[in-house]
């Protein structure tokens, strides 16, 4: 439903045309909210879906909060290197390109200028990035990607257990984020007896170390040394070495709030500057 420009629903594929036509006719700077995921093995607790239920949290509640459009246009995303584990779906990089450019235009067609994007699988964002960069080009559009903020003690804590845990996949922090949004979809019992299967090179884990004078460089020299698939490193598709039984929902709820906070904040000073010439026709 929207009334003069209100939405009081926010997922595209439940409004009707005539409330697509009233919101994109009469807020005067219409923005759409695009969350991409995957479909792909998150270790043996958490769903197949699990980063594209990331992304449906958070791009309904950026939307509720700014009156904007949100939209998942696909359940996979580009995977490849989880298909050494059973019930990923891969798309292709093209495939997942094309999904975005397609989905920018229609929308650009109807009367959109301005996009903002998340994506919950890190796997996506050489073709995001290509497709923003794209859609500008080809659609006559204004696209962005906000991430932030960086600098709160929340962010810090997950920064830090990324750094030193290597806790970028299926672990605590993906786990929390399940057990917070999606409770009911977690087995968590299969993780009872559960110990890291991370399998790298003690050199390169020595490299975790996020206290080391060098770790700037050595950060980067393992993620040189980084093989192309996940079941390459790890047998159980946890990527990190804490245990994800120590999820903790709280702290993912404070980091969805100010992750949410600031895609509105961003929309809302975005909304506020005119529309460069240069996407005006």
């Amino acid at each position: 439903m929207s009334e003069n420009g209100k939405l009081s629903r926010f997922w595209i594929h439940e409004l009707t045309r005539p409330a697509f036509e009233d919101w994109v006719d009469n807020d005067p700077t219409p923005v759409v909210v695009i969350g991409i995921g995957a479909v792909e093995q998150h270790g043996p607790h958490l769903p197949l879906g699990t980063d594209t239920y990331d992304a449906m949290a958070l791009v309904h509640e950026v939307a509720k909060r700014s009156n904007s459009l949100a939209v998942v246009p696909c359940w996979p995303g580009y995977s490849p290197h989880h298909m050494g584990f059973r019930g990923t779906i891969a798309f292709s990089e093209d495939t997942l390109l094309g999904i975005l450019m397609d989905t920018v235009g229609s929308l650009a067609d109807h009367g959109v200028k301005r996009f903002v994007f998340y994506s919950g699988h890190g796997g996506n964002s050489q073709i995001l990035n290509l497709a923003m960069q794209m859609a500008k080009r080809y659609h006559n559009v204004m696209t962005f990607y906000p991430r932030g903020p960086s600098s709160s003690e929340t962010a810090r804590k997950l920064a830090e257990l990324s750094a030193r845990y290597n806790d970028i996949h299926s672990g605590p922090t993906e786990t929390a984020m399940i057990l917070l949004h999606n409770p009911e979809l977690a087995e968590m019992w299969r993780l009872d007896d559960w110990t890291p299967k991370l399998k790298l090179d003690p050199k390169l884990m020595e490299f975790m170390d996020p206290d080391r004078e060098d770790y700037e460089l050595v950060r980067q020299v393992r993620a040189a040394c980084g093989e192309p698939d996940l079941d390459d490193y790890t047998s159980d598709g946890i990527a990190g070495i804490n245990d994800p039984r120590e999820a903790d929902p709280e702290l993912y709820r404070a980091r969805f709030e100010e992750r949410v906070q600031f895609y509105v904040d961003f929309i809302e000073l975005w909304k506020t500057i005119p529309l460069p010439p240069a996407f005006e026709n």
